[in-house]
């Protein structure tokens, strides 16, 4: 029997126990989306004679629960405990804060308090009010004379397990780098998102340089090992006429002329002349090839880009425009060849070298960025895969030879390039 009643008070104390920590558990009534800058001052206000944490262990819970805050400054709100409406609202804010209950309804409704809490400028002030066995919490900023956040955590005897327990619930988000005078300035007057003007038209034009291969980064040496490994016999015998890259050198620097512009900040368009030179893969100690001095082929390209672009302003003067590209282009291919000034007749198999179709087509895209300083004078990089061919299905004739002549009829090339662009806006 006494076995039994030992059970049965365990049980008890334990769900007394439970009903404590439900009743004392932490509980966050709203949370809108506040600014928790880097190297943040934090000001604790409370109405309580006996502060709940100590300012300076609290600067170190918070350091503790956020890696990203920084260097924080805490210290208590004297300048408010002194105030005489200040004290009357934390009075009435301790008396009214409960779940469920809307950020308007806790407003202050003074103008002198609201007043009072849009000048903290960019510090962040910390209401604690004693609840006896629980603490309400609630945030101010100086975006609005309402708090931007309010809750209750449980009250624990030792400072700082209890200033971990408040920074863990209410300061466990991602913050920003603390603006200048000048900056707020412009946060405060900026309209809304849905109401902000549309960007006005960019437009930029530049030259850029870079490089082309035919191995794409990333993937295995073994895709292109037949490729890059080829060499030309008697100016047209190759193992596979599917790829130029088979015939041509494969890897080259690229310069480019290009122009654009973007609409509405985001969506917008591109034209480029692309140039580059490539080397024909013949084989050096083949004795054919003693008559030849040079040969290689000029690639000139002209295309068209559809742009998406997002637009960041990390600094005053500096603009981030990251964006993808996804377009189409045209290829032509000039070949410039000659003989040995000692070499006054060709050979046979010169006379029959395998030749480049025209026009070449193909699609290519791609991610970059652009930096623009000062409005107008910008970096560019950019990198993506290009392709161009020539359809191989075409009607059998008589006169076709067995094996098939269709020289490039898919080739694909990774690129990377660097410009530098001018930009303006046209239209204001």
């Amino acid at each position: 029997m006494k076995r039994h009643s030992l059970g049965l008070f365990a049980f008890v104390l334990l769900l007394q126990l439970l009903f404590a920590n439900t009743l004392c558990a932490k509980d966050v009534y709203f949370d809108s989306k506040w600014t928790l800058w880097q190297n943040a001052d934090i000001l604790i206000w409370t109405p309580e004679k006996e502060p709940p944490i100590d300012p300076k262990e609290f600067c170190l819970s918070l350091k503790r629960n956020n890696s990203g805050i920084g260097n924080p400054k805490c210290r208590l709100f004297g300048e408010w405990e002194r105030d005489s409406l200040a004290v009357r609202y934390a009075n009435w804010l301790a008396n009214n804060m409960e779940p469920g209950l809307d950020a308007h309804y806790l407003k202050a409704r003074h103008s002198s308090m609201a007043a009072k809490i849009q000048a903290v400028e960019d510090k962040i002030v910390l209401f604690i009010a004693d609840k006896g066995s629980s603490l309400q919490i609630a945030i101010f900023d100086e975006k609005s004379s309402e708090p931007r956040a309010a809750g209750s955590v449980p009250k624990i005897a030792d400072k700082i397990a209890q200033g971990d327990e408040i920074a863990s619930t209410f300061f466990d988000r991602h913050t920003k780098r603390r603006l200048s005078k000048e900056e707020r300035l412009k946060m405060e007057t900026e309209p809304d998102d849905l109401y902000k003007e549309t960007p006005n038209f960019r437009t930029w034009v530049g030259v850029s340089a870079g490089y082309a291969q035919a191995q794409i980064p990333l993937t295995p040496s073994n895709w292109y090992k037949r490729r890059v490994r080829s060499h030309v016999g008697n100016y047209r015998v190759t193992r596979d006429s599917v790829s130029l890259w088979n015939f041509i050198d494969d890897s080259t620097p690229l310069f480019t002329l290009y122009a654009g512009g973007i609409w509405f900040g985001f969506i917008g368009g591109e034209i480029f002349y692309r140039y580059s030179n490539h080397d024909v893969k013949i084989d050096e100690k083949d004795p054919v090839y003693e008559e030849l001095d040079h040969w290689d082929f000029t690639q000139n390209e002209i295309g068209l880009n559809v742009m998406l672009s997002r637009t960041y302003s990390p600094l005053k003067w500096m603009d981030l425009h990251l964006f993808a590209f996804l377009g189409f282009q045209y290829s032509f291919y000039s070949e410039d060849i000659e003989l040995k000034d000692s070499k006054k007749k060709p050979s046979k198999e010169y006379e029959t070298r395998f030749k480049t179709e025209d026009p070449y087509k193909g699609a290519l895209f791609g991610f970059g960025t652009q930096c623009v300083l000062l409005e107008h004078y910008g970096l560019s990089v950019r990198t993506g895969i290009s392709s161009r061919g020539k359809d191989i299905y075409t009607e059998p004739s008589p006169e076709a030879a067995a094996e098939p002549t269709t020289i490039g009829a898919s080739t694909v090339d990774w690129f990377i390039s660097v410009g530098l662009e001018y930009h303006w806006t046209p239209f204001r």
